[in-house]
């Protein structure tokens, strides 16, 4: 009797193994294999998925000791990626919950109308205050482009980490300060950059300018009373990827809600403003009055 319970305890035990390394097995996958040209994220960790469940059936069917050795040496790898790598069990969750999510929700388009309002010397005012160039927005952009956000990532989504990265420490660390009595001043990014206060033609131009710094492609919105800086993101046959991106880099912020976007011809466009926890945020005054693009 003992024999039998003995038996059917192992039994149970590698049945329960080849179930639950089924998943982190297709975490670790959809890292180390990357999708194949323009794959979608769902579809790249669903093939990782069942890749992982077709490795876990063999390995038990050759050998019970192998798969129990296998779970164990998956969860050496967590523990060194979480130790050395940046890579934790809460990312690891985030990526799932991004990926559902994304699987389960659309994103909202804004309607986009040709803008009709802007001033000349408005637009020669952003355009005089930028400084995508200057030595000091690069470096700023560069240590901060790669302050939040482990390697792995940069792996899976390429430069949009480098600009959610950006997006991260400037709102984070943003506090609004008006600008002086009876006078809109436009702050240089020299001086936004150290002191990371200002109004929102300030954060605007910051913004824009460390965009840019780093080969982004990023635009000044005017809006009645407000202005921000959208960001580039691809062409809009890329919204799929961008939102999976937000939803895993930002899970807590987006929370089940949509990733807002404006569509110029083929590119997509998500704002980077302050008064959104996340990139593509809804925006504060959806209409807008002008439009400021800078040369590549």
């Amino acid at each position: 009797m003992t024999q039998f319970l003995r038996h059917n305890f192992l039994k149970f035990t590698v049945r329960f193994i080849q179930i639950i390394i089924v998943f982190p097995m297709a975490v670790l996958l959809s890292f180390y294999i990357h999708p194949y040209n323009s794959m979608e994220y769902e579809l790249h960790f669903l093939l990782c998925l069942m890749l992982a469940a077709a490795i876990s059936v063999v390995v038990t069917k050759y050998s019970r000791k192998l798969i129990v050795v296998m779970f164990f040496g998956i969860l050496g790898m967590f523990w060194f990626n979480s130790t050395f790598e940046d890579q934790t069990f809460d990312g690891i969750y985030d990526d799932y919950n991004a990926m559902m999510v994304n699987m389960t929700s659309n994103p909202h388009k804004v309607s986009y109308f040709k803008p009709v309002r802007g001033t000349y010397f408005q637009n020669q005012r952003v355009k005089s205050a930028m400084q995508p160039t200057h030595p000091q927005v690069r470096a700023f952009a560069v240590e901060n482009s790669t302050r939040y956000f482990h390697d792995e990532y940069y792996r899976k989504f390429g430069k949009l980490t480098r600009y959610f990265s950006l997006f991260k420490h400037i709102r984070l660390n943003w506090k609004y300060v008006n600008d002086p009595l009876g006078m809109d001043y436009y702050s240089p990014p020299t001086e936004s950059m150290s002191l990371l206060a200002g109004d929102c033609d300030d954060y605007a131009i910051l913004m824009a300018s460390s965009v840019m710094a780093i080969g982004g492609e990023a635009r000044v919105v005017i809006s009645p009373t407000h202005m921000y800086t959208e960001v580039k993101m691809g062409s809009v046959d890329d919204l799929e990827q961008v939102s999976y991106a937000v939803r895993t880099l930002f899970p807590d912020e987006v929370a089940g809600g949509k990733i807002h976007f404006h569509e110029t011809g083929d590119d997509l466009w998500i704002n980077f403003d302050y008064t959104a926890s996340h990139p593509g945020g809804p925006f504060l005054e959806p209409e807008l009055y002008s439009v400021i693009t800078f040369e590549k």
